[in-house]
């Protein structure tokens, strides 16, 4: 597993149920908040969005990804990637002018 960044605009977001999740099952993520971003279009990254210690952490992810979506800003997300995957995890997210 790689941890890796990557910036662009938002194309995708999504927010689902708990335990869902997204993607095939050779590629499936579990999580509740999936993204596309205009520079890897075969890419997906998402996060959990649970009740538990991370909860505020990763709310204030999906607020800055809504916020980015809605006024077409450029985002930078760290994410985990397994080699050979599509799919990631973020793990944090920020805004760029």
């Amino acid at each position: 597993m790689a941890l890796l960044e990557s910036s662009g605009k938002l194309t995708f977001l999504r927010v689902h149920d708990v335990g869902t999740g997204f993607g095939p099952a050779a590629d499936f993520i579990d999580v509740e908040v999936v993204v596309k971003l205009d520079t890897m279009p075969n890419n997906s990254f998402g996060f959990q969005l649970r009740n538990d210690n991370n909860r505020p952490a990763r709310a204030g992810m999906l607020d800055l990804l809504r916020d980015a979506f809605n006024h077409n800003w450029t985002v930078i997300i760290d994410y985990n990637l397994d080699t050979g995957k599509t799919n990631g995890v973020i793990i944090r997210t920020a805004l760029v002018k």
